[in-house]
């Protein structure tokens, strides 16, 4: 971290690689668990437009622990593995609901203005069928 003088590197807890070494890698249940501590602490933040640079490993371990109630081609969109120097834009939005079911929200203050649909080819195929 010394390398990088001008970053603020007070919230990294280690210096070194703590999840992968020569003889160990982080369980999958560990990096869903530091997904969902990460989500909740990038909640938190007050900025509204937020660069997250990481591995593909990582983002996969996050977006599979939602979308179960996607449509199929929407889900393996979210939960499939980044290429490598993928850029991928991502609306996020915290609502105390995981997969349909009520789940205690990222923050207490959170919105809850958002309308769900199952999934954006449902909701093309009810504007192809709206009267003109």
């Amino acid at each position: 971290m010394s390398e990088f003088p001008s970053f603020d590197w007070s919230e990294v807890p280690y210096d070194d690689d703590h999840f992968y070494t020569e003889d160990a890698r982080e369980s999958d249940e560990h990096c869903c668990e530091r997904g969902i501590a990460f989500l909740q602490w990038l909640n938190k933040r007050p900025e509204k437009c937020i660069a997250v640079v990481t591995h593909s490993s990582f983002l996969r371990h996050i977006f599979t622990q939602f979308g179960g109630n996607l449509h199929k081609d929407d889900q393996d969109s979210l939960q499939r593995l980044a290429g490598n120097c993928e850029l991928r834009s991502i609306v996020m939005c915290s609502h105390g609901n995981k997969d349909g079911l009520d789940v205690p929200p990222l923050t207490s203050d959170a919105p809850r203005s958002t309308v769900r649909i199952s999934s954006a080819t449902d909701l093309l195929a009810g504007a192809h069928n709206a009267p003109p």
